[in-house]
């Protein structure tokens, strides 16, 4: 039996990305044997992918140490070292490596534990030439170039597979939560995960904006509550710190408290998620549960909107500190209808044959013409 490797060396929310492609590469060779290899610290999720067999870890504190070491002073002992650990993640080389990142370091990982790599480069990891598709991909991050190619599919693109048309979502770990979390959507309704922070401090939502959201949605929603989920507390603490303690008896705050596996449990169970662009909120959707994002900075709806259907995103245009979207969103959630801002514009996702879209909610779904054209010029042979 071949067996090909899957190299995904960035943050959890690229990990979840990676689900289109994985699943894409299992249809396409379904008697290959198919593995991950994922930072350490993601490794529970990527156990969760389905079509995964085997998850290895990329320990990168370690790795960057020992590339500290060598370039300092390169001794045998380190070249053994090396050679041990990567013996340790695969005995035996795969077939073939699918890198996802442009990162040298999974370039060279791809390198060293598989016989033929594919990916972002032409000529192996030493190499300049870029393929076509992480040419786009690189050409979108750098010059804004507004292409609709999501990024899920852009990775599909990077594999040589094209996309599925259908959603794949992954199953909810069973998995023990704290005693005191264990309660979370057993009792009242809506349930409403919030997610508190994001890996960049550009994307995060001011606390004071999170503030009034949770105390205009308890007003909206009598039997609602909200699940702060997250690992930054302090922002949680601060949140809370202000508001009366009958809000408090409605709010549950899981921030630092859970593995990934827990947290994809807890957000299981909400009716909702509400975040800015940020991992647990593509965990949310990889999960089936509608989301909800609030995109700024440098995040683009088009590019790294929630994959899938039904899900909502706010869309800043040009950012402004009072014309955040909370009661907004809230009259969305009480069904009473779509509005945005000034300075946003409102979004809805679908999916076809080309993958993830999203139209401004209230048109006509109509697909953009962009994706097809694009999928023509960069694979045909796919086609």
């Amino acid at each position: 039996m071949s067996r090909a490797l899957v190299i995904q060396l960035a943050r959890l929310g690229d990990l979840l990305q990676s689900l289109q492609a994985i699943t894409q590469l299992r249809v396409r060779h379904p008697q290959t044997q198919l593995d991950l290899l994922c930072p350490s610290h993601l490794a529970e999720v990527g156990r969760l992918l389905p079509g995964i067999e085997k998850v290895l870890e990329w320990d990168g504190a370690a790795w960057q140490r020992r590339a500290m070491a060598a370039q300092q002073d390169l001794r045998a002992e380190h070249l053994m070292e090396i050679e041990t650990t990567l013996m340790g993640l695969a005995p035996d080389r795969y077939d073939c490596a699918y890198v996802l990142n442009q990162h040298r370091r999974a370039l060279v990982a791809g390198s060293l534990l598989a016989r033929e790599v594919k990916g972002p480069l032409l000529h192996g990891p030493l190499g300049e030439a870029l393929t076509s598709w992480a040419a786009y991909v690189r050409d979108v991050a750098q010059r804004r170039l507004g292409q609709r190619v999501h990024l899920a599919d852009a990775f599909c693109g990077l594999c040589g597979v094209s996309p599925s048309g259908c959603v794949v979502t992954l199953d909810p770990p069973v998995v023990r939560l704290p005693d005191d979390l264990e309660p979370i959507g057993k009792q009242g309704a809506p349930w409403v995960a919030l997610i508190v922070g994001a890996g960049e401090t550009e994307r995060c939502v001011p606390t004071e904006v999170w503030r009034r959201w949770i105390s205009s949605f308890l007003v909206s929603s009598p039997q609602g509550r909200v699940v702060l989920v997250g690992t930054e507390s302090e922002r949680a603490a601060e949140i809370q710190a202000p508001l009366p303690p009958s809000a408090l008896g409605r709010i549950w705050d899981t921030t630092g408290r859970t593995s990934l596996s827990q947290l994809a449990a807890i957000l299981a169970r909400c009716h909702r998620v509400v975040g800015s662009d940020t991992g647990p909120l593509h965990l949310a959707a990889a999960l089936g549960r509608p989301v909800i994002g609030w995109y700024f900075a440098r995040a683009r709806v088009h590019e790294t909107g929630p994959y899938g259907f039904h899900h909502v995103v706010w869309q800043a245009e040009e950012l402004r500190e009072d014309t955040w979207p909370v009661d907004e969103t809230i009259a969305a959630m009480c069904e009473q209808g779509y509005r945005a801002p000034a300075g946003w514009s409102v979004w809805t996702s679908h999916c076809d044959t080309w993958g993830a879209y999203y139209s401004p909610v209230g048109q006509a779904a109509i697909p953009p013409r962009e994706r097809e054209a694009l999928w023509h010029e960069l694979e045909p042979a796919l086609l």
